[in-house]
């Protein structure tokens, strides 16, 4: 930056130290490229260089200040030259780092904020080779920021002093997975302005004392979501199945019914996300939440890693009886081609036992068996250009996946898994800065679950027995394919524009089987039996497209928009479905420590493929039966339709397949506020409401005419929730996080997810509106990482909510009071994990980690069951106690 001097021919004297003044910046400027030149050494090179760049400068400054007149006196001379030096100067150089090489960027933009209130906030690009400059700067502190799309951000504070001349060079690291070469990209598109997203990283993952370390187990700890007795998970009120997890950014459910069935061993996860509002177009085909998990990547050298080993003992009445759980994962990392081709596998095999209190022993274990092999092969063809192939296999089985302290193992359903999903993206970045990227993906599973015989089931008031009557056979698979483009980050306005389209073809073949249903009286008289037609085979396909369009717009220093829509067209679903978003974020304060956001979108979910098969159910015959043991009337034969929003009993014509997708509103709004450097404050209230919800009712009619068992698409449900969260950073790895939630859940409670997901329910009672059973009103949760003397990591997990809730029966199985109107006991958990990693001399790069876990340290009453038929007499009482589980930790670690 070059400064003129108009008062130069005023002062010989003046004028000369002018030129001083400039070759000295110029010294400055060069002294940074003298220590980038080999050869050119010492002070006298620098001297040089400065005394002929003050022979080539003068004659320009003699010029320049002949042709200004002289103004202001001598002493406001004086002033300007003494706020010109105490201006201060800030350069540098911002490379980005690949692997373990170092690669030139295109232009960056920086932002300079802080200083004086005048100052506000400025930008500068950088050259060619990565260099850039502030000039003029007044002194004080200052935060330097640079948002490069595909690497990480970066946040450096930095303090000017007077005429201080501060160099400072940036070598920016690649994000991990799909945003981690030169090819460049903004923000990670889930990124919400509205709403900030809840981030584990890998080291919490298995940090925190859960009962298993799985993405699925630390989901719940979010704020949003909640975890069923049974293990399902609910976002904002809505079903797993109407949720949406993905793997890098791959959709990773069961392509029949939507559930999160899809795993990824815990040393693959380099981070997951948890998003209840993700206001972002390009995300579609959900109608509750978003679970978003990025892969970690391979590493650019050779390494075999026997990363941990899960070991528990099975513990009974004092005895060791056995091994619970083990759970080896091996990664292996090798360059193909250094620098350019990498591969990386992940291996981990699982068996984990648990054990159920309330029945016998050792009738008492639900047992899960299997292993899952992640592979990744990346290919870097030049900086621009990245393509990356994962494959992911799945082989599981779960004995007695159901039992309870109700549901005997006999009863029980076992469950068989064998599913593969296969990805490739491919990215390339054009000279403008403009990215293009693509992935194809597909997926299979095939399922069965089935009873542990044929005999005919029992439902009495104390519970199950004799053989579950149900069994399936499934063969889903899933293609997806996605391009996207993003245009070139422009200065004005700072938009982020990105637009693409989505393709996704899902289909399932199977086959659906039932044997009779008793439903026995307290004294063991048959009350209602239950017949079923043969089995028939089910085939359903369904395709959808989508467009979308998306833009991310930062409005000067403190407000941040982000709006877009999304068109889809599905077959079972809607032929134009339009889903319009749209959030802001404001920074409001001196130092911008309040951030308000607000935000709302429509979604639009997915046809689960079990609709449109809804009618090829067996079909149910139901007849019901006096004290003495004699039918009451004919068998009552219910033929399964799909009604739509009609009744099928007035309505002659009933449509002949689904037309609709659950549709979904939701609203947030919140603040966020610094409390301090190291406190962070979230208050926020959300809104989300449901319709076109699939339920499952039984429409019966006079005898001799036909009943129905109908599938309508009138379903709705509605969530609200107020949230307060605190997060208290410690240090740089110790942090505690701590929330308070409350939450209404109303909706119909026969959706077809509930009903017959995972297995279909023996009986099916009328469908109503009202309290939803996984509605918990308040909720506290609290967990954090503390870094303990002798090395030692320390983490607690505390967990607070309502009981859930429950409906008393009848001897026939139908309500008898008002659903989900009693309650379990409050629920407290306290879970903890100690450890402490040993170096071992045969262990080079890797350490031991040895400690202890303890689930439901204090032993509070969490039961699972409860007797809730009122013609039994032990009607009220809570069964299925879980007790204190202690283990040990014994694992290998980097």
């Amino acid at each position: 930056m070059r400064a003129r001097f108009p008062w130069a021919r005023a002062s010989c004297f003046s004028c000369l130290q002018q030129v001083l003044e400039r070759c000295d910046g110029a010294a400055a400027r060069l002294s940074a490229s003298t220590r980038r030149v080999e050869g050119i050494g010492g002070a006298k090179s620098l001297t040089g260089l400065a005394a002929i760049y003050l022979v080539l400068a003068l004659p320009g400054w003699r010029t320049e200040a002949q042709q200004l007149p002289p103004q202001g006196t001598h002493q406001q001379r004086q002033g300007r030259t003494q706020q010109q030096a105490e201006k201060a100067l800030l350069q540098g150089r911002i490379t980005a780092r690949l692997r373990d090489s170092k690669v030139q960027l295109g232009t960056i933009t920086i932002t300079l904020s802080g200083g004086e209130p005048q100052f506000g906030l400025v930008q500068a690009k950088t050259d060619e080779d990565g260099r850039y400059e502030f000039s003029g700067l007044p002194p004080g502190s200052y935060v330097i920021s640079i948002d490069a799309s595909g690497f990480k951000p970066i946040r450096q504070p930095i303090v000017l002093r007077a005429g201080q001349r501060a160099v400072q060079n940036f070598v920016l690291e690649l994000k991990p997975i799909s945003e981690k070469v030169v090819v460049k990209e903004s923000a990670q598109p889930t990124k919400s302005v509205s709403a900030p997203a809840a981030s584990i990283r890998q080291s919490q993952l298995v940090t925190l004392p859960t009962r298993e370390e799985r993405v699925q187990e630390v989901i719940p700890l979010t704020p949003g979501v909640i975890a069923t007795p049974e293990g399902r998970l609910v976002f904002k009120g809505a079903d797993e199945t109407q949720s949406l997890l993905q793997i890098n950014s791959v959709r990773a459910t069961d392509p029949v019914t939507g559930s999160f069935w899809i795993p990824i061993p815990s040393a693959a996860v380099e981070q997951f996300e948890v998003f209840t509002t993700p206001y972002d177009a390009s995300l579609g085909s959900f109608s509750g939440g978003l679970t978003s998990v990025e892969s970690r990547p391979p590493a650019d050298k050779r390494q075999v890693a026997l990363t941990r080993l899960g070991l528990t003992i099975m513990g009974k009445n004092g005895h060791m009886v056995g091994i619970a759980s083990a759970s080896p994962s091996v990664v292996f990392d090798t360059p193909i081609v250094r620098h350019k081709l990498l591969f990386s596998e992940v291996f981990q095999y699982e068996m984990k036992k648990t054990t159920v209190e309330g029945l016998p022993w050792p009738k008492d274990i639900r047992k899960r068996q299997g292993f899952n092999s992640f592979t990744t092969l990346e290919a870097i063809l030049a900086p621009n250009h990245l393509i990356s192939v994962t494959a992911n296999v799945f082989p599981n089985r779960y004995q007695h996946i159901d039992i309870s302290a109700l549901v005997p193992q006999p009863a029980s359903n076992d469950l068989n898994q064998s599913g593969v999903s296969a990805s490739l993206s491919d990215k390339y970045q054009f000279r403008s800065g403009a990215l293009f990227s693509a992935t194809a993906a597909y997926t299979r599973l095939d399922s069965d679950a089935h009873g542990q015989g044929n005999q005919d089931m029992l439902i009495t008031p104390e519970g199950w027995g004799g053989n579950y009557f149900n069994r399936w056979s499934r063969r889903g698979k899933e293609a997806q394919f996605f391009p996207r483009y993003e245009f070139t980050r422009r200065l004005w306005g700072a938009h982020a524009i990105r637009v693409g389209a989505e393709y996704d073809w899902r289909s399932y073949a199977g086959v659906t089987a039932s044997h009779p249903i008793r439903i026995l009286n307290e004294n063991g008289s048959l009350a209602e039996e239950t017949l079923f037609s043969p089995a028939q085979r089910e085939t359903v396909s369904d395709r959808l497209f989508a467009v979308f369009a998306q833009d991310q717009w930062a409005i000067r220093s403190r407000w941040s928009l982000e709006a877009g829509a999304r068109v889809s067209t599905e077959t079972f679903g809607w032929p134009a479905a339009i889903a319009p978003r749209i959030g802001v974020a404001y920074s409001a304060g001196r130092e911008k420590r309040t951030t308000i956001r607000i935000g709302g979108g429509v979604f639009y979910g997915v046809v689960p493929l079990l609709a449109p098969s809804f009618a090829d159910n067996p079909q149910r015959s139901i007849t019901q039966f006096d004290a003495q043991g004699l039918p009451v009337a004919p068998a009552m034969i219910y033929k399964n339709v799909f009604a739509g929003p009609f009744d099928p009993l007035r309505t002659p014509v009933l449509p002949s397949r689904p037309s609709t997708s659950p549709r979904n509103i939701t609203w947030n709004a919140g603040i966020d506020e610094e409390l301090r450097k190291n406190t962070q404050l979230h208050i926020g209230y959300l809104d989300s409401h449901t319709t076109y919800l699939f339920v499952v009712n039984p429409f019966t009619s006079s005898f001799g005419s036909d009943s129905f068992l109908g599938l309508g698409n009138n379903g709705s449900s509605h969530y609200r929730q107020a949230q307060v969260s605190l997060r208290f950073q410690l240090r740089r790895s110790d942090q505690v996080n701590a929330s308070y939630i409350w939450s209404r859940s109303r909706g119909d409670l026969n959706t077809l997810s509930e009903l017959y997901v995972p297995f279909a329910p023996p009986v099916i009672r009328p469908d109503l509106y009202g309290i939803l059973p996984s509605d918990v009103p308040n909720r506290v949760v609290a967990w954090g990482i503390f870094s303990l003397p002798w090395k030692l990591t320390f983490s607690p997990l505390a967990d607070i909510h309502s009981g859930y809730p429950y409906s008393p029966i009848d001897a026939e199985q139908e309500y008898a009071g008002i659903p989900n109107s009693l309650r379990f006991p409050a629920y407290f958990s306290l879970d903890l994990k100690l450890y402490r990693a040993f170096r071992l001399p045969i262990l080079k790069k890797h350490h031991l980690r040895l400690g202890i876990y303890s689930l439901n340290v204090t032993n509070h009453g969490n039961f699972t069951s409860v007797f809730n038929n009122v013609a039994s007499p032990a009607f009220g009482q809570f069964t299925g106690f879980v007790y204190r589980r202690d283990g040990m930790v014994i694992d290998l670690v980097d």
